[in-house]
Protein backbone atom coordinates (compact mmCIF):
# COMPACT_ATOMS: atom_id res chain seq x y z
CA UNK A 1 0.00 0.00 0.00
CA UNK A 2 1.06 3.36 -0.02
CA UNK A 3 -0.17 4.62 3.55
CA UNK A 4 -1.84 2.78 6.25
CA UNK A 5 -3.68 5.01 8.05
CA UNK A 6 -4.92 5.25 11.15
CA UNK A 7 -7.85 7.99 11.32
CA UNK A 8 -10.15 9.11 14.56
CA UNK A 9 -14.43 9.13 13.30
CA UNK A 10 -14.32 12.87 13.47
CA UNK A 11 -11.61 14.44 11.58
CA UNK A 12 -11.61 15.22 7.95
CA UNK A 13 -9.71 15.72 5.40
CA UNK A 14 -10.04 18.68 2.90
CA UNK A 15 -6.47 19.21 1.16
CA UNK A 16 -6.16 17.22 -2.27
CA UNK A 17 -2.66 17.27 -2.04
CA UNK A 18 -2.56 16.01 1.74
CA UNK A 19 -0.70 12.39 0.24
CA UNK A 20 1.48 14.41 -1.66
CA UNK A 21 2.42 16.18 0.46
CA UNK A 22 3.19 13.11 2.87
CA UNK A 23 5.24 11.72 -0.19
CA UNK A 24 7.35 15.05 -0.31
CA UNK A 25 7.86 15.31 3.14
CA UNK A 26 9.12 11.24 3.06
CA UNK A 27 11.31 11.92 0.35
CA UNK A 28 12.76 15.44 1.59
CA UNK A 29 13.76 13.68 5.14
CA UNK A 30 13.82 9.89 5.21
CA UNK A 31 11.76 7.54 6.63
CA UNK A 32 12.74 7.66 10.67
CA UNK A 33 10.84 11.53 10.49
CA UNK A 34 7.18 11.35 10.43
CA UNK A 35 4.64 14.41 9.71
CA UNK A 36 1.90 14.48 11.75
CA UNK A 37 -1.25 17.03 11.00
CA UNK A 38 -1.92 19.79 13.04
CA UNK A 39 -5.92 19.26 13.62
CA UNK A 40 -8.15 22.35 14.06
CA UNK A 41 -11.92 23.80 14.65
CA UNK A 42 -13.82 26.05 12.57
CA UNK A 43 -16.84 28.19 12.98
CA UNK A 44 -18.29 31.33 11.78
CA UNK A 45 -20.32 32.02 15.09
CA UNK A 46 -17.17 31.47 17.23
CA UNK A 47 -15.12 34.67 18.60
CA UNK A 48 -12.13 33.08 16.33
CA UNK A 49 -12.95 31.78 13.24
CA UNK A 50 -10.69 29.23 13.26
CA UNK A 51 -8.37 27.31 16.06
CA UNK A 52 -5.52 25.32 15.77
CA UNK A 53 -6.44 22.80 18.95
CA UNK A 54 -3.14 20.70 20.06
CA UNK A 55 -1.07 23.31 22.14
CA UNK A 56 1.62 22.37 23.62
CA UNK A 57 1.99 19.64 26.41
CA UNK A 58 4.32 20.14 29.07
CA UNK A 59 7.56 18.35 27.66
CA UNK A 60 8.07 16.00 30.74
CA UNK A 61 4.26 14.28 29.13
CA UNK A 62 6.31 12.98 26.51
CA UNK A 63 9.53 12.68 28.01
CA UNK A 64 9.67 8.94 28.30
CA UNK A 65 8.55 8.29 24.57
CA UNK A 66 10.73 10.95 22.84
CA UNK A 67 13.50 13.10 22.43
CA UNK A 68 12.20 16.10 20.74
CA UNK A 69 16.28 17.76 20.91
CA UNK A 70 17.03 15.22 18.57
CA UNK A 71 16.98 16.93 15.28
CA UNK A 72 14.33 19.54 16.81
CA UNK A 73 13.90 21.83 13.63
CA UNK A 74 13.95 21.00 9.83
CA UNK A 75 13.66 23.69 7.21
CA UNK A 76 12.66 23.55 3.84
CA UNK A 77 11.42 25.66 0.75
CA UNK A 78 8.79 24.68 -1.64
CA UNK A 79 7.61 26.62 -4.68
CA UNK A 80 9.74 29.54 -3.24
CA UNK A 81 7.87 29.67 0.52
CA UNK A 82 10.18 28.63 3.21
CA UNK A 83 8.67 25.83 5.52
CA UNK A 84 9.31 24.92 8.98
CA UNK A 85 8.43 21.86 10.73
CA UNK A 86 9.32 21.16 14.45
CA UNK A 87 9.75 18.08 17.19
CA UNK A 88 5.89 17.76 18.18
CA UNK A 89 5.33 18.70 22.11
CA UNK A 90 2.04 17.47 21.36
CA UNK A 91 2.46 14.65 19.22
CA UNK A 92 -1.37 13.72 19.36
CA UNK A 93 -3.25 14.50 15.98
CA UNK A 94 -6.19 11.52 15.99
CA UNK A 95 -4.79 10.39 12.99
CA UNK A 96 -1.21 8.80 11.41
CA UNK A 97 -0.41 8.18 7.95
CA UNK A 98 2.48 5.46 7.40
CA UNK A 99 4.09 4.48 3.91
CA UNK A 100 5.53 0.86 3.43
CA UNK A 101 8.90 1.23 4.80
CA UNK A 102 7.34 3.25 8.46
CA UNK A 103 4.77 0.45 8.89
CA UNK A 104 6.98 -2.60 8.61
CA UNK A 105 9.39 -0.53 10.86
CA UNK A 106 6.40 -0.19 13.61
CA UNK A 107 5.56 -3.90 12.99
CA UNK A 108 9.49 -4.51 13.74
CA UNK A 109 9.72 -3.29 16.70
CA UNK A 110 8.48 -5.58 20.67
CA UNK A 111 5.91 -2.97 21.45
CA UNK A 112 3.69 -2.83 18.66
CA UNK A 113 0.22 -3.77 19.06
CA UNK A 114 1.06 -4.06 23.02
CA UNK A 115 -2.37 -2.02 23.63
CA UNK A 116 0.05 0.33 26.23
CA UNK A 117 -1.95 3.40 27.26
CA UNK A 118 0.69 5.07 29.26
CA UNK A 119 0.36 8.03 26.88
CA UNK A 120 -2.62 10.43 28.55
CA UNK A 121 -5.69 7.42 28.22
CA UNK A 122 -6.59 4.37 25.90
CA UNK A 123 -7.27 7.19 23.00
CA UNK A 124 -4.48 9.14 22.95
CA UNK A 125 -2.50 5.92 23.46
CA UNK A 126 -3.81 3.92 20.47
CA UNK A 127 -3.48 7.09 17.85
CA UNK A 128 -0.02 8.32 19.40
CA UNK A 129 2.30 6.59 21.28
CA UNK A 130 3.66 3.59 18.93
CA UNK A 131 4.29 5.88 16.58
CA UNK A 132 5.81 8.64 19.30
CA UNK A 133 8.27 5.70 19.95
CA UNK A 134 8.90 4.92 16.98
CA UNK A 135 9.57 7.71 14.86
CA UNK A 136 10.87 11.26 15.60
CA UNK A 137 7.64 13.19 15.11
CA UNK A 138 7.11 17.01 13.59
CA UNK A 139 4.40 18.90 12.80
CA UNK A 140 4.11 21.94 10.85
CA UNK A 141 5.17 24.88 12.59
CA UNK A 142 3.05 27.81 13.43
CA UNK A 143 4.27 30.34 10.78
CA UNK A 144 2.73 28.13 8.12
CA UNK A 145 0.56 25.12 10.88
CA UNK A 146 -1.92 25.25 7.34
CA UNK A 147 0.69 23.12 5.22
CA UNK A 148 -0.84 19.68 6.83
CA UNK A 149 -4.34 20.49 8.43
CA UNK A 150 -7.71 18.10 9.25
CA UNK A 151 -10.32 19.24 10.62
CA UNK A 152 -11.98 18.37 13.83
CA UNK A 153 -15.69 17.82 13.61
CA UNK A 154 -17.60 20.45 15.89
CA UNK A 155 -16.46 23.51 18.11
CA UNK A 156 -15.48 21.85 20.92
CA UNK A 157 -12.01 23.33 21.51
CA UNK A 158 -13.99 26.69 19.89
CA UNK A 159 -16.17 27.55 22.71
CA UNK A 160 -12.97 27.39 25.50
CA UNK A 161 -11.65 30.31 23.49
CA UNK A 162 -11.69 33.18 26.18
CA UNK A 163 -12.49 31.04 28.66
CA UNK A 164 -10.08 28.23 29.23
CA UNK A 165 -8.46 28.86 26.42
CA UNK A 166 -6.42 32.10 26.93
CA UNK A 167 -5.77 35.14 24.41
CA UNK A 168 -3.35 36.89 24.18
CA UNK A 169 -3.58 41.08 24.25
CA UNK A 170 -2.78 41.20 20.67
CA UNK A 171 -5.25 39.29 19.45
CA UNK A 172 -7.73 40.66 21.55
CA UNK A 173 -6.67 43.66 20.14
CA UNK A 174 -7.32 42.16 16.34
CA UNK A 175 -10.81 40.81 17.50
CA UNK A 176 -12.27 43.73 18.61
CA UNK A 177 -14.71 45.12 15.73
CA UNK A 178 -14.00 42.20 14.03
CA UNK A 179 -16.64 39.28 13.71
CA UNK A 180 -14.51 36.84 13.55
CA UNK A 181 -10.65 36.16 13.35
CA UNK A 182 -8.16 33.37 12.58
CA UNK A 183 -6.30 32.40 15.76
CA UNK A 184 -2.87 31.73 15.27
CA UNK A 185 -1.49 28.07 16.05
CA UNK A 186 0.98 29.41 18.33
CA UNK A 187 -1.76 30.92 20.62
CA UNK A 188 -4.29 27.88 21.06
CA UNK A 189 -4.55 24.96 23.16
CA UNK A 190 -4.28 26.83 26.77
CA UNK A 191 -0.63 27.02 27.78
CA UNK A 192 1.37 24.86 29.16
CA UNK A 193 -0.16 23.89 32.80
CA UNK A 194 -3.07 23.81 31.15
CA UNK A 195 -2.49 21.46 28.39
CA UNK A 196 -0.63 19.20 30.98
CA UNK A 197 -3.37 18.70 33.05
CA UNK A 198 -5.88 18.53 29.99
CA UNK A 199 -3.59 16.25 27.92
CA UNK A 200 -3.73 16.53 24.31
CA UNK A 201 -7.62 15.34 24.05
CA UNK A 202 -9.82 14.02 21.35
Amino acid sequence: YDFYCFLEDDLVLHDPMFFVKLQWFNRFGNDQNLLQANRYEVSAMAPVAKVYIDGPNAAKATAAFQNIQEQPVLDASVMGAALRFERAINPHSGCFFLNQAQMQAWASKPFFMDRADSFIGPLESAASLGIMRTFRLYKAAARNAAFLEIQHMGTAYLGLVGREMRISPALATRMQGSAATEMPAQTTGADADAAESAGPNS
